[in-house]
């Protein structure tokens, strides 16, 4: 089937496609790492099957149709590849895509690697797995080479791959050896990256040279940036975001010298990312302008000499609005209605039961942006002056403008039971349960707990026009103006900018939040019998 669909018994939307005639009798057993959303799925193929299904693990439509054009898009290269039978890794692409697997722990963590005591237990386990022969080798670093592969969608030989294991896992060791120095303060020239070549793969491409001293890699332009930006301050989406066009860019050049890179070049990989289906408002804010934003970093950085994205334009779509962005009275009491009557049963997770039951009555009653309701901590909530107050801060995670704020609640929360919820919750997330101490295990968190929430919402309010992580933010700004509270009062309130200076001038008290919030109506919960 083209397109996705709904399988009986899950309500999450189902990616399905029939496998070509052509390569139906030679994909028997061959193992696809599928790539959904921000994740990969394993799929191995039957002997017997005539189809690839896998859950797109969403209930959103939109966000359904992008993995499915993505997953589509990446079997289709893989067909590709088992008709041209699979492709055997010189010894130079082997270490360029050993590389990867180098870069990646290096940039996530050496900022602020922790406790050397912890690095150097890592280096001793996967020490212990490259000398533990073939199967431990596959156990340890199997996952991260096909990772890898998929992101290249790459069928190799069976050789290939078991010497990429081999030069990956190495490349693990030394980055937790590096990490192990960073954590002890030592940050002395890396020798080690050096040692990796730019990844040469497009057939008819043109080569890239080597990469002089002090020249740059399009990856490297998004490590460096990422050095400074995480200093100031920056949002870690829109790291990712970076990250990921950087690493799109340099699949589809194969190669990886920023110096090469051209205007034309990037024109084509516009051309290739509207191919995949991807709309014209990604292309342009997030591809084009993110590839332009990592250069002209570069630029400063005297890193390369030249924007290849500058004079590259995507056009504008005009959205056409048929309805009000917020929700409506009706849509607002069924979702705050199922909210409230909602409890855990059986085998389903305290985190997320808690969080069907309360975020959507946070963001009704303060406007906030549904990420920011479900990083809320324990110690986010406290009492003053006969006030509950809830700080939104970035200490617990993405908040986008960088600056914490107070919000008091609404009396109905408290009628509700909040503050006695909270005060009974263990430390540390109400609405998420983090497994490990890194950026990236949060983020992990963080991300499955929102898309929870807006698949919750998506059961009720069902219309694709509304933005379910976005839409009581619009209807807690339309019911504000209606009662007349003052501009800078409910910004303050829901963490919107303005470009008045002037207005960012004094402070907005939490009376003064109080009192405004206080105007806003109860909503009536139904039954739902």
């Amino acid at each position: 089937m083209a397109s996705p669909m709904r399988r009986k018994g899950s309500t999450f939307i189902q990616f399905r496609k029939r496998i070509p005639k052509d390569v139906l009798s030679k994909v028997g057993g061959v193992t696809l790492a599928i790539p959904i959303g921000d994740e990969v799925s394993h799929v191995v193929v039957g002997a017997n099957a005539a189809e690839i299904t896998c859950s797109l693990r969403t209930r959103d439509p939109r966000e359904a149709k992008e993995r499915h054009t993505s997953a589509a898009a990446y079997l289709d290269s893989v067909w590709q590849s088992v008709r041209e039978g699979p492709k055997r890794l010189t010894q130079k692409q082997i270490a360029a895509l050993a590389g990867e697997a180098y870069r990646s722990p290096v940039a996530l963590f050496e900022d602020d690697p922790g406790n050397p005591f912890i690095w150097k237990q890592i280096d001793r386990l996967h020490a212990e797995a490259m000398e533990g022969g073939e199967a431990s080798r596959e156990q340890w670093f199997g996952e991260t080479v096909d990772q890898i592969l998929a992101r290249h969608h790459l069928v190799v030989d069976t050789e290939s791959r078991f010497a990429l294991i081999e030069a990956a896992g190495k490349a693990v060791v030394e980055a937790s050896a590096r990490l192990g120095r960073n954590a002890e303060g030592d940050y002395s020239p890396d020798t080690v990256e050096r040692r990796f070549p730019p990844l040469e793969l497009r057939k008819g491409a043109k080569a890239a040279s080597p990469l002089p001293q002090g020249s740059q890699t399009i990856t490297g332009l998004a490590e460096g940036w990422w050095r400074e930006a995480k200093a100031a301050g920056r949002a870690v989406s829109t790291h990712e975001s970076y990250q990921r066009v950087a690493q799109q860019l340099s699949e589809f050049l194969g190669h990886d010298d920023a110096r090469a890179v051209t205007e034309d070049d990037v024109i084509a990989f516009k051309d290739h990312r509207l191919s995949q289906g991807v709309s014209l408002k990604t292309i342009g804010g997030g591809d084009i302008s993110g590839i332009r934003q990592l250069y002209a970093w570069g630029i400063a950085n005297r890193k390369v000499d030249h924007n290849p994205a500058k004079g590259v334009k995507v056009a504008k779509v005009k959205k056409k609005r048929t309805r009000d962005p917020g929700f409506t009275d009706e849509e607002a009491v069924a979702i705050l209605s199922d909210a409230f009557h909602h409890r855990r049963t059986g085998k389903a997770s305290g985190h997320l039961s808690s969080a069907r039951r309360w975020v959507p009555w946070l963001c009704a009653y303060s406007g906030a942006r549904v990420g920011e309701m479900v990083q809320l901590r324990k110690q986010d909530l406290r009492q003053e002056n006969g006030l509950w107050i809830m700080r939104i801060t970035p200490e617990a995670g993405t908040v986008k403008t960088g600056k914490y704020r107070d919000v008091p609640l609404h009396q109905h929360l408290l009628e509700q039971g909040f503050p006695d919820f909270v005060s009974k919750a263990a430390d540390g997330y109400l609405f998420m349960k983090v497994t490990g101490d890194t950026m990236e295990a949060q983020r992990g968190a963080w991300r499955t707990t929102k898309n929870r929430v807006r698949d919750f919402v998506r059961e009720i309010v069902k219309d694709p026009e509304v933005q379910p992580n976005h839409a009581w933010r619009h209807r807690f700004m339309t019911i504000g103006r209606n009662l007349e509270i003052a501009q800078d009062v409910r910004f303050s309130i829901t963490g919107h900018t303005t470009k008045d200076e002037g207005a960012d001038y004094g402070d907005k008290t939490v009376d003064a939040k109080a009192a405004a919030i206080a105007k806003y109506p109860r909503y009536e919960v139904r039954s739902l019998e």
